[in-house]
């Protein structure tokens, strides 16, 4: 047997140290990171063209006002009592935010091949998430509410007062907005929509779930997406192990760019597969939208 030389010794050592300290990372990082955070962040929309695409961002112009929106994603309740209490408190913490607007971006529901009453699970979350205190909110569905019968969802949710957007556009006067809708791209429920001429001249957004959606070459403006995760589990130096979109890598958390479109992906609320999350926080955003003008 060869005996072990210093250099071996050393890279042992070295090895050991590592994952005992990434041990100890994993286990501190893991608890905090999977209870909800609130995100604030500012962003600036610059005004469209006539051709409906972004100007340079030393374009922005005049800012014409601002619109504060609270978006939720990725809530995965699942059948457990605790999660739709969790559920009532982040509502109450999300009303006091005082949005102009709720937006929830697609996948409300964990584990469903497990839970005993699938359609009373649909209705208790829908309730739960319609209490909004007269806050206008919308919502897209999610590959696990398109899996789990997508229009079951549309019905619980629009029962429970939240309007779901499926390929469609909704406007809202006092608010001088024009939400538009996405079908999850994920699971096949996505289809181009432009906004309607009565849109022109007003504040225009778009929500969808997966967002690789906002990267059909006709999608133009903000959009705000989810289903991500941020990875959900991110090991240093590597990054997420896995994130299931077809969307650019720098368009899997937080907020994109380019000539064409703005991209904004939340980490999302929940968990799925894993009951857990590593280095990427879990998160609900209120979005303050900065509105320019030429």
């Amino acid at each position: 047997m060869v005996g072990l030389t210093k250099p071996h010794v050393s890279w042992l050592l070295f090895s050991v140290l590592m994952c005992a300290l990434m041990s100890v990372w994993i286990a501190v990082d893991i608890a905090p990171s999977t209870q909800p955070q609130v995100n604030r962040v500012a962003i600036d929309v610059p005004a469209q063209s006539a051709a409906n695409a972004l100007p340079s961002s030393t374009l922005k112009g005049e800012m014409k006002g601002e619109l504060k929106v609270a978006l939720l994603s990725d809530l995965h309740i699942d059948g457990s009592a605790d999660a739709l209490t969790e559920l009532a408190a982040l509502m109450i913490a999300v009303v006091d935010s005082k949005p102009d607007i709720i937006l929830f971006a697609g996948d409300y529901v964990k584990n469903a091949d497990e839970l005993p009453d699938l359609n009373q699970h649909r209705i208790a979350v829908a309730k739960a998430m319609s209490d909004t205190g007269g806050i206008p909110t919308f919502a897209v569905l999610g590959n696990h509410e398109n899996w789990t019968v997508g229009v079951q969802w549309q019905v619980a949710l629009r029962d429970a007062g939240v309007p779901v957007l499926a390929n469609s556009v909704q406007q809202i006067k006092p608010l001088n907005l024009c939400v538009r809708g996405f079908g999850d791209y994920y699971s096949g429920a996505y289809q181009y929509i432009d906004f309607p001429s009565y849109c022109e001249g007003g504040r225009k957004l778009s929500l969808t779930h997966d967002p690789a959606g906002a990267f059909d070459a006709r999608v133009k403006g903000l959009v705000l997406a989810g289903h991500t995760h941020c990875g959900q589990i991110s090991l240093p130096f590597l990054g997420p192990l896995w994130v299931p979109t077809d969307a650019p890598r720098s368009a899997h958390c937080g907020l994109y760019q380019d000539e064409q479109r703005q991209v904004y992906v939340s980490a999302g609320v929940g968990t799925s597969m894993l009951p857990f999350r590593l280095n990427a926080q879990a998160q609900w955003d209120v979005i303050t939208l900065r509105f320019f003008a030429h």
